[in-house]
C-alpha cells in the first residue's frame, strides 16, 4: 500500500485507487470525491493549460484547518486533498478531495465544504494559458 498523504501539493497526482485504498473503517458508509480538472469552454476563452503557485507552507496550514473544521461539522472520518502545481494541461486531474464517512449526506456535504473552503482560502492561484499566447491570472473564488 502507498503511503498517501492528508495534505499534498506539488506536481505529482496519486493514483485515485491507491488513495481510495488508503483508508478503511468499517464505521464508514460512504465515500465522496471531487476531482477537479483544466478544461476548455465557450465562457472561459480558448485555454490550452493551467499554471498552478502556491504559498506551499501557508496552504497547507490554511487546508489542515479546513480539513479539521469540516470533519467536526459534517462528522468526516477522514478527508485527503491534493492540489497539484505547474502546468495542467486540459482534463488532466489538478484537485482532488476524498471524505470518508459514516453516511452519504454528511459526505456530499463535507465534500462540498472542503472543495469550496479550499478553492476560496487556500494560497493556491491558477494563471490560464491561452492558444494565442495570452495569459491570466485568476482571483480564488468561493
Amino acid at each position: 500500500m502507498t503511503n498517501i498523504p492528508e495534505i499534498y501539493i506539488g506536481e505529482k497526482f496519486f493514483k485515485l485507487d491507491e488513495i481510495l485504498n488508503s483508508y478503511k473503517d468499517k464505521e464508514c458508509g460512504a465515500v465522496d470525491i471531487f476531482i477537479g480538472m483544466p478544461r476548455a469552454s465557450e465562457e472561459d476563452g480558448d485555454i490550452i493549460e493551467l499554471f498552478y503557485e502556491s504559498y506551499k507552507s501557508m496552504a497547507e496550514k490554511v487546508i489542515k484547518e479546513i480539513i479539521e473544521d469540516a470533519k467536526e461539522k459534517f462528522k468526516l472520518k477522514k478527508v485527503i486533498v491534493h492540489h497539484r502545481i505547474g502546468s495542467v494541461p486540459l482534463s488532466e486531474p489538478s484537485f482532488l478531495v476524498v471524505v470518508w464517512s459514516g453516511h452519504r449526506e454528511e459526505a456530499f456535504k463535507g465534500c462540498r465544504y472542503v472543495v469550496d473552503e479550499v478553492k476560496a482560502k487556500a494560497p493556491i492561484w491558477k494563471k490560464e494559458i491561452f492558444r494565442d499566447g495570452k495569459e491570466e491570472w485568476k482571483e480564488n473564488k468561493s
